[in-house]
């Protein structure tokens, strides 16, 4: 999915590199905000939400920072729900 955010145009180890990552997801994260906010979720509730998965995101990406060059292995409860996950 290419949501339209480009790439860095300095050193990622420059000093003003995180405000211009900012800058680059800002459109990213405001078409998010506004669209779960249209959609009837109140706007505080969308905020913390977007942090709270930004956090989850950054965690999982500290345990496994590249999970597309892992093995693809089915989930245990697939095979007992009939190869549907339990959010199906």
């Amino acid at each position: 999915m290419d949501i339209g955010i480009p790439p860095p145009q300095r050193p990622t180890t420059d000093p003003d590199a995180a405000l211009e990552c900012t800058k680059a997801i800002d459109g990213a994260v405001h078409a998010l905000v506004d669209e779960a906010i249209t959609a009837g979720w109140p706007p505080a509730l969308v905020f913390d939400a977007v942090m709270r998965a930004a956090g989850h995101q950054a965690a999982a990406y500290l345990e496994d920072p590249d999970p597309a060059d892992d093995p693809a292995t089915p989930r245990p409860d697939a095979a007992l729900a009939g190869g549907k996950s339990r959010a199906d």
